[in-house]
């Protein structure tokens, strides 16, 4: 894994399942302190990543 901001190869990730059993992949930079999120392949904000966070299974 390659950070997108700064090329560096020491990120970690982070796999955890939400609520509503959304898989998402947190990661971050050690170098450059960028983060970001990834859910099925796709960026997601922290916004939308809280907002799954916060439904609830039926």
């Amino acid at each position: 894994m390659h950070c997108p901001n700064c090329g560096a190869r020491d990120v970690i990730q982070i796999q955890q399942k939400l609520p509503d059993e959304t898989e998402v992949h947190f990661y971050s930079c050690h170098k450059c302190e960028e983060k970001w999120w990834d859910r099925d392949g796709k960026l997601v904000s922290l916004s939308e990543v809280l907002e799954l966070a916060r439904k609830q299974n039926s």
